[in-house]
């Protein structure tokens, strides 16, 4: 007995009929049903080196992700040059795993590495949060506000290692971004991201 999914939501209760070497028999028994979350989450991350940015990938996968972009900002430690196809690959097969891991049925979508003003002008959410370790409001608090009545879609910005510039702060606050805070502690970058993820996971998708 297996699950299929389509990546998409939908899953299906199969039975193996028949292995061969170039094909699989199954007798699809189930269809469970479409998956949807409630609330769209995308998750704009500043580029961050190879095992942190693989570490965010899985974890946001499994918290219910619905779209991943990595960002190019001022202090990314890691430079794209011409290995952005390389790296949405690698992504990608990332959250495959982690989607079958988690049985959710849902793949997010990854987007290639794009500048930080790009990232503000072409995407849209009725929510839009971005993490401040210089301050700004409890993430917990503005989730909890709508808690009850979930957004249809959030943009959650996190920074890279060494933070946001002044210069980044001012753009992303002019396109309607909250400063949000996760407490007193510096958290790392990848630390900071699924703790985001965690929190709004928890009271808008679950």
């Amino acid at each position: 007995m297996i699950w299929l999914f389509d990546g998409n939501g939908a899953r299906y209760r199969a039975r193996i009929e028949e292995i061969g070497t170039d094909m699989t028999k199954l007798s699809l028994l189930e269809n469970s049903g479409q998956v949807e979350f409630r609330s769209r989450i995308i998750l704009g991350q500043a580029l961050l080196k190879a095992k942190a940015m693989d570490l965010v990938v899985q974890k946001s996968t499994e918290l219910g992700l619905f779209m991943l972009v990595s960002i190019i900002t001022a202090r990314s430690v890691v430079k794209v040059e011409d290995r952005s196809e390389k790296k949405v690959e690698r992504w990608t097969k990332i959250t495959r795993e982690a989607s079958k891991q988690s049985k959710s049925g849902l793949v997010p979508r990854i987007q290639s590495p794009q500048p930080l003003n790009a990232f503000l002008k072409s995407h849209e959410a009725a929510v839009k949060i971005f993490l401040n370790e210089n301050g700004g409001r409890p993430l917990l608090d503005i989730v909890l506000m709508t808690a009850g009545a979930p957004a249809s879609d959030v943009a959650v910005l996190v920074g890279p290692e060494g933070g946001w510039t002044n210069e980044e702060e001012k753009m992303i606050a002019a396109h309607g971004y909250e400063s949000a805070s996760l407490g007193q502690a510096i958290l790392r970058a990848e630390t900071a991201a699924i703790c985001a993820l965690s929190i709004v996971s928890h009271f808008w998708n679950l």
